[in-house]
This record gives C-alpha cells, sequence and structure tokens, in this order.
C-alpha cells in the first residue's frame, strides 16, 4: 500500500512554486488561443475580450475553491477525492472517472493538433507517426520523476509565453510607432469601430462564451499538486491568486493587438490569428515560428493532461474504485501503473489519427464541454459543504473570496454555459453522450457498492 501523502510534506516531492505556475498555464494555453480564437474573433468580433475576462473571473473562483479544498484536506490527493470527502463516494466516483475522461479527450485533442502543426513542414509525413513519435516524448519524460516532468512543463510553457510576449511587444511597435508594412493603418481604434464590437449581435457573443471558459480548463489542475507540492499551503494560494491574472492579460492582451493590426473580417477558424498579424507586420517568418510554438503548446497541454490522468486514475485506485495496481507507485514516486494505463489513451488517439484525421480534433473538444461544466460544478458544491461542516467552521486556508454568494454566481455561470452550447450551439450529440457516460458510473458505482455489501456480509 503506498505511504500516505501530505500537503505539508511527503514521500517523492519535488514540484515548485515555478512547476505548479507554468503547468496551468501549460494546461490552460494551448491551440485554443494560437488557433482556435480566430474562430472566436470572426464570431464575436472584440466583444471576445469581454467573453475571456468574465470567463476568467468566475475559473478564478472555481481555481480559489479547488485550492482552499486541496489545503483543507491532508489526506487527500485529487478533485474527486476532495470532492468525495464533503459530497458521498458516488459523487467521488463520478467526477474521478469523468475528470480522467476529460483529460484522455484534452490529450487525444492536443496530440492530434501537434500532428496538424508539424505537417505545415512535413506533408507527406502521415498525422499519426508525428503523434506516435510526440507519444514517446511524453512516456519517457512522464515516467521519470515528478520534479523532471515539472521542469519540461516549465519550458514548454516560457516557449509559449515569450511567442505570446514576442507578438504583444511587435504588436505595440507597429501601432504606436506606425512600424512596417501594417503600421499606417494599426489602431486600437478598430476595437470599438462600428460593426466590429457585435458583428453578429449578443448570439455571437453568446456562442464564443463556452470557447471562452474552456480556454481557462486546466488551471484547477493546481489542486492535484498539493501532495507534490514543496510547502503548499504557501505555494498554491500564490499560484492561484497570480495565474487567472496572467492567463486573462495573455489572452485578452495578444488578442486586443492582433486586432488592431488585422482586419477582423480576415480571422476565421481555419488560420491562426497569430500568424496573420506577424504576416501583416511584415514578419512571415515569425508567423511561421508560430506553427512550431504552436506544436510545443499542444504537447504541452497533453503533457500536463497526462499528470491529471495517471494522479486521478491513483486515486479512484486508492478509493476502492479502479483496479489496485493502478495505485502502485515507483521508486520516484510516480504512480507508474496509473501513468501506463493513461498513456495507453494516447495510444489510442494515434489509432484514431489514422482513421479518423480529419474529424478527431473537433470530436475530442466537443467531449470535453458538458464533463467539464460537471466537474467544475461539482467543486463549487463541495466547497459550500466544506464551509457548512465542521472542517470549514475551524477556518481555512486560502479562503474564497465572498463565499458562499461566490459560489452560488459560479455555478449558475456554468449552468448558463451548459445550456448555452445545448440551444445556441446545438451541440445536442455530445450533451446525451456526456449524460449517458454519468448515467452508466451512476449503474457501475451501484454495482459495486451492492457487491461490496454483499463480500463484507458473507
Amino acid at each position: 500500500m503506498a505511504p500516505p501523502l501530505s500537503v505539508s510534506g511527503g514521500w517523492f516531492l519535488g514540484l515548485k512554486q515555478r512547476h505548479i505556475l507554468f503547468m496551468a498555464l501549460g494546461g490552460s494555453v494551448g491551440a485554443g488561443l494560437f488557433l482556435g480564437s480566430g474562430g472566436a474573433i470572426q464570431q464575436a468580433g472584440t466583444s471576445v475580450l469581454l467573453a475571456y475576462v468574465l470567463c476568467g473571473i468566475v475559473v478564478f473562483l472555481i481555481g480559489r475553491a479547488a485550492a482552499e479544498l486541496a489545503l483543507s484536506d491532508p489526506g487527500g490527493r485529487t478533485l474527486n477525492a476532495f470532492v468525495g470527502r464533503y459530497m458521498g463516494a458516488r459523487m467521488e466516483f463520478l467526477v474521478g472517472w469523468s475528470y480522467w475522461l476529460i483529460w484522455t479527450l484534452v490529450c487525444i485533442s492536443e496530440i492530434t493538433a501537434a500532428g496538424i502543426f508539424v505537417r505545415h513542414w512535413m506533408p507527406e509525413v502521415p498525422q499519426w507517426a508525428v503523434a506516435a513519435v510526440l507519444g514517446g516524448v511524453l512516456l519517457a519524460v512522464g515516467s521519470r520523476a515528478v520534479a523532471t516532468f515539472g521542469e519540461m512543463e516549465f519550458w514548454l510553457a516560457i516557449i509559449k509565453i515569450w511567442a505570446i510576449l514576442a507578438l504583444i511587444g511587435c504588436g505595440l511597435v507597429t501601432i504606436l510607432g506606425h512600424v512596417g508594412p501594417a503600421g499606417p493603418h494599426a489602431s486600437f481604434g478598430h476595437l470599438w469601430q462600428a460593426g466590429v464590437l457585435l458583428p453578429h449581435g449578443m448570439t455571437g457573443f453568446a456562442a464564443i462564451l463556452p470557447m471562452a471558459l474552456f480556454a481557462f480548463g486546466g488551471t484547477e489542475i493546481i489542486a492535484l499538486t498539493a501532495a507534490e507540492t514543496d510547502d503548499a499551503v504557501r505555494v498554491l494560494p500564490r499560484v492561484i491568486n497570480g495565474i487567472v491574472g496572467r492567463i486573462i492579460v495573455f489572452y485578452v492582451g495578444s488578442l486586443a493587438v492582433i486586432m488592431a493590426i488585422v482586419p477582423w473580417g480576415e480571422a476565421d477558424a481555419t488560420h491562426s490569428p497569430f500568424v496573420l498579424a506577424f504576416q501583416h507586420m511584415g514578419l512571415p517568418m515569425a508567423g511561421e515560428a508560430i506553427n512550431a510554438v504552436m506544436a510545443l503548446a499542444a504537447l504541452s497541454s497533453c503533457n500536463a493532461g497526462l499528470y491529471a490522468t495517471s494522479r486521478t486514475l491513483a486515486s479512484l485506485a486508492e478509493s476502492g474504485m479502479a483496479s489496485a495496481r493502478l495505485r502502485e507507485r515507483s521508486a520516484s514516486g510516480v504512480p507508474a501503473m496509473a501513468f501506463a494505463a493513461s498513456f495507453a489513451t494516447v495510444l489510442a488517439g494515434v489509432v484514431l489519427n489514422y482513421f479518423l484525421p480529419d474529424q478527431l480534433f473537433g470530436y475530442a473538444i466537443q467531449g470535453v464541454a458538458f464533463l467539464l461544466i460537471f466537474v467544475w460544478a461539482s467543486i463549487m458544491v463541495a466547497h459550500l459543504a466544506y464551509r457548512q461542516s465542521a472542517d470549514g467552521a475551524r477556518g481555512q486556508v486560502a479562503a474564497l473570496p465572498g463565499a458562499p454568494a461566490s459560489n452560488w454566481l459560479a455555478i449558475a455561470f456554468l449552468l448558463a454555459i451548459g445550456l448555452d452550447i445545448v440551444w445556441v450551439g446545438r451541440l445536442y450529440v455530445p450533451f446525451l453522450l456526456d449524460a449517458a457516460w454519468l448515467a452508466a458510473l451512476v449503474l457501475l458505482h451501484g454495482r459495486l457498492s451492492a457487491r461490496r455489501a454483499g463480500a463484507s456480509v458473507v
């Protein structure tokens, strides 16, 4: 049986504050910004900036709630463990397996995106082959000590941030100094000119809210690092306080610069707005470099996803909700069997890339939406239960600001986004599939509970 973990010290600590900060950045700043934001600009115009700010505030509340739960429970290791303590074993089962599936789908989508970006230079290489090579890199790193994983994530995220800052810096020179081909025409005044703020009305704004919200997906991963972080009580509150603000600056800052340079009508879902901006600035080679950054961004997100899936699967095993073998850890503390099982999902993504090279990315992303809403809402409900419990009455560490009102605000916003996806986005099939997944988990948990009850009687 694995030794107990602690948020104040443990047997395989190694993640530092910079690792956790950039792990959250790595999970959140990916293909959604570098590629997907083009479609958001096309749909909502400059109101996309307001969408990212609103969604960032809500995700900040969710992250603070998750961090508070993590620091209140020294024996907890993952989100499902925190939820289970205050909402029962059934919810722990549902949240754990759903969170595992979320990051499984993210890994598949991101490794698919990486293959698409790499094929920009090597179109003759099959997409599945690129995904296989990148998967091998992730296997080599993720199976080593957690500090090695943290270092890789740190440097991958640094590259993404440099690219964003380079765009913002070059863009400001172009806009304020009127430098380069786009200089005479670039202006922040384009952000509020007629017809650009809400080009498709409130319907267009509502359509991109889910995209903006899910762009912040991954920030809650901070709570999973509590047991593997040196001085978590000091580090986690600092990280969560800074991470959402940084992400908002990166998203809002880069997109504001892009829309000041690139005419609104040129943005679409098939081209990276970053590449378009550099081309307009007369820096086509920088635009080419963005393709490499996008590939690394996707690899970084997949790296963070394997961390989340392996730790969640190990936690489920330790709670008796998955095979006991999955809780086994290597000498360096890595949940080796859980990592191997989770990595098998990446291999499944490689296989699917062979059969569905063009459709896989969209299918995987759509499957995440409702499950992520479910997990985030469960965190906020569990936090409410925690505050009403004896544990919460004794005092909080990194307390969620404005609770319980902020809990209900976040829950209402998440439910509104869910309705938005169904009625505006018309994603009926992903909704029904995710509902079927949760119903199947409820039935499976009932059968497992009945089997345990029968065994205890015997």
